[in-house]
């Protein structure tokens, strides 16, 4: 072999120069897509219109999933039970909405005009009890912002029906795609549900040979840990709702039914979202009184003790562990990213991604060893330290 010269020694080595050019060529072909970004918009049309349903089809396929399996082992099969409990869904869902969504829609509109008074008589009770005290600026200054941004949110709420008319087709619009979601997710759950395996093995059928092995490993692990997310926060979701509903019942906290949907609502974002949550109701407590603020502070720690130590732990198990600093940093940076549907899928979005860059280092690994024979396992990983090295 040519020995090499000190020139290439010091600039690394022709390994160097190797990864220089393989770097290039990836800038390349980047550059190239973008200056023929317009032939993928079609294909980015078709991505915007199937990514909620689709979305929302998953949620369904891992909430109900675990039933299905329990009545396909006892005997059903999974046609009749899918069937079944779409129809009681469906049942219990109509009731529901036939039910509440009167009450929820009056809350809601008493809400919506009393609530700029209560943050009113929050912001001055708050700047008189700090008054002469060497944070009174900072407050008096907090609660203009907190006043200003309120009554504009409220005015703009407002102000969606005159909005409306003027703009038939941008709500049209929102219409068209909330009702294609609600229509299309339950029946592309329906067929997940009747067919999950057929679906599956389908997907494993167009993939190369030598890499349906890999597929099969990267997708039972994105199974277990986002299905395991998705359905959990789910039902956490659900639970935390209805345990707030019940605690604020006992409290005779207003605006019961809205408060604690908002509540649930929120419980889907880690950490985050229960401290959100708790600012409306905690205003409207204290504006009415410090005997309701105080029960409502004891009802709020049970329910979220009930979730910290019980609810969670018992329904999302241990198949997704993020720590709790990584999942502010996600939220903070899907939220910016993404607005709300960065906060609501963030983490599962994370996690994906994880696991593919977790598959490419243990490919890596794979490769290092085969070229230098060494062992070199990476040990804090989801997969298992055997799969590092090549089978024999």
């Amino acid at each position: 072999m040519k020995k090499e010269t000190k020139w290439i020694q010091f600039l690394g080595g022709k390994g160097l120069i190797f990864t220089l050019v393989v770097f290039l060529l990836i800038g390349s072909t980047i550059f190239i897509f973008q200056q023929i970004s317009f032939i993928f918009h079609p294909l980015q049309i078709i991505f915007k219109i199937m990514i909620n349903p689709v979305i929302f089809a998953l949620i369904l396929y891992y909430l109900f999933n675990p039933l299905v399996n329990y009545l396909e082992h006892h005997g059903i099969k999974r046609t009749y039970s899918v069937s079944g409990i779409f129809i009681i869904s469906i049942g219990l869902i109509s009731l529901g909405i036939i039910a509440l969504v009167p009450i929820l829609e009056e809350q809601v509109k008493s809400l919506s005009s009393h609530f700029p008074k209560y943050v009113d008589n929050f912001t001055h009770s708050t700047i008189q009890f700090f008054k002469n005290s060497p944070v009174e600026e900072p407050i008096r200054l907090a609660s203009t912002r907190i006043q200003t941004f309120t009554n504009a949110f409220f005015d703009r709420l407002g102000s969606y029906y005159t909005q409306a008319l003027a703009g038939v087709s941008v709500v049209f619009s929102t219409l068209t795609t909330v009702a294609l979601t609600m229509i299309t997710a339950p029946f592309i759950a329906f067929f997940l549900l009747k067919d999950d395996h057929k679906f599956f093995e389908s997907l494993l059928a167009i993939i190369p040979p030598r890499f349906r092995e890999d597929s099969r490993e990267i997708g039972k692990t994105i199974n277990n840990q986002v299905g395991a997310y998705l359905k959990g926060q789910v039902i956490v979701s659900i639970t935390v709702g209805f345990l707030t509903f019940l605690g604020f019942l006992l409290i005779q906290m207003p605006y019961t039914g809205t408060l604690s949907m908002i509540t649930g609502f929120l419980a889907i974002i880690p950490y985050v979202g229960p401290i959100v949550a708790f600012i409306p109701s905690a205003i409207i407590a204290i504006i009415s009184s410090l005997n309701l603020f105080i029960r409502l502070c004891v009802v709020w720690m049970i329910v979220q003790s009930l979730n910290g130590h019980f609810i969670s732990p018992q329904v999302m198990g241990k198949n997704l562990v993020v720590h709790p600093l990584t999942i502010i940093v996600i939220l903070l940076v899907m939220g910016d990213l993404l607005g709300i549907f960065g906060l609501l899928f963030g983490i599962p979005m994370y996690v994906l991604i994880k696991i593919c860059i977790t598959y490419l280092f243990k490919k890596f690994k794979q490769r290092y060893n085969n070229y230098y024979g060494e062992i070199a396992p990476y040990e804090k990983t989801d997969f298992s330290k055997k799969n590092y090295l090549d089978k024999q």
